[in-house]
């Protein structure tokens, strides 16, 4: 008895040769093949630099992204604050629970935004049953210069008025 790995393929058994397809270079010179490699080799470790840089930028605070500003930036006369209000549709135990914790961590309250917000020391993003934005307001009275410049910069940066806040405040 013969087992499959000792018998011997017959002649009958044919397998069609097929020439391998030769992949080729698209017809770019030395120089321009040169410079498709290193656009292929730098693009991952540049994207990977812009999302980390965009991740490092949502933990910055305000105090950390003034300071990035340079001195003579409108920005750097502006206070940024983080404000969470409650949704008005909360459950009580929810709504009794942000209040202790806003309590217990020092939050002060911000009636100017609404019942049930307070002034977190850092952003919420991303909690349930939460509103939570940013607002910016001129530190000091400006001039009218300044103030003109304040206006410019927060429309074009498309951030919309807050006046509860006080006067010049925006909410972008």
């Amino acid at each position: 008895m013969a087992y499959a790995s000792t018998v011997l393929p017959g002649s009958e058994i044919r397998i069609p040769r097929l020439a391998r397809p030769k992949l080729r270079w698209p017809r770019l010179s030395q120089r321009g093949r040169a410079l498709l490699m290193i656009g292929v080799m730098i693009s991952p470790a540049f994207l990977a630099d812009q999302i980390g840089y965009c991740v490092m930028r949502l933990f910055l605070t305000a105090d950390q992204i003034a300071a990035q500003a340079p001195d003579d930036s409108i920005i750097t006369r502006v206070r940024m604050f983080p404000v969470a209000c409650m949704d008005a549709n909360m459950a009580a135990e929810d709504r009794t629970y942000w209040t202790a914790s806003a309590a217990q961590y020092g939050w002060p309250n911000y009636p100017e935004a609404g019942p049930g917000c307070f002034r977190p020391d850092r952003p919420l993003l991303g909690v349930v049953g939460l509103k939570a934005f940013n607002v910016a307001c001129p530190t000091m009275v400006l001039s009218v210069a300044d103030h003109r410049r304040w206006v410019a910069y927060a429309a074009s940066h498309g951030w919309t008025d807050y006046p509860q806040a006080g006067a010049g405040c925006v909410d972008p």
